[in-house]
């Protein structure tokens, strides 16, 4: 990939209703979206988001078969397991089904630490 002039790559995609969208973003950020899954290399400079957010939700619960990846539950929420306020994204790497209450419960903290605190509530 070859940045614009500005310096970013373009990248575009299609809303819910479908409706087109561009945006420019970094180079790094577009790398991280084509290697795990949820971009795709139209040109040198521009790059594609294969899911709008409805088609990312399915696609994430239906993988992991609506059970909640940290309980075992029925799970039909999306969490990050590298927060986004840490530096995580919305990739089909990165997100994994959740039911609510793990979803509040882990909020903004990475998996090891929701991990460890899930340890220590339940002893």
């Amino acid at each position: 990939m070859r940045p614009t002039a500005k310096g970013f790559i373009r990248m575009r995609g299609k809303t819910d209703n479908g409706r087109r969208w561009y945006q420019e973003v970094d180079p790094e950020l577009a790398q991280v979206l084509v290697r795990e899954g949820a971009a795709v290399v139209v040109n040198r400079s521009t790059i594609r988001r294969l899911f709008s957010s409805r088609e990312f939700r399915k696609l994430i619960l239906t993988r992991d078969n609506y059970t909640c990846h940290f309980c075992g539950k029925y799970g039909d929420t999306i969490d990050h397991k590298l927060p986004r306020a840490k530096g995580g994204h919305t990739t089909p790497v990165n997100c994994v089904c959740a039911c609510y209450e793990c979803n509040q419960l882990k909020a903004n903290r990475d998996l090891d630490e929701f991990v460890n605190a899930m340890d220590e509530y339940m002893r």
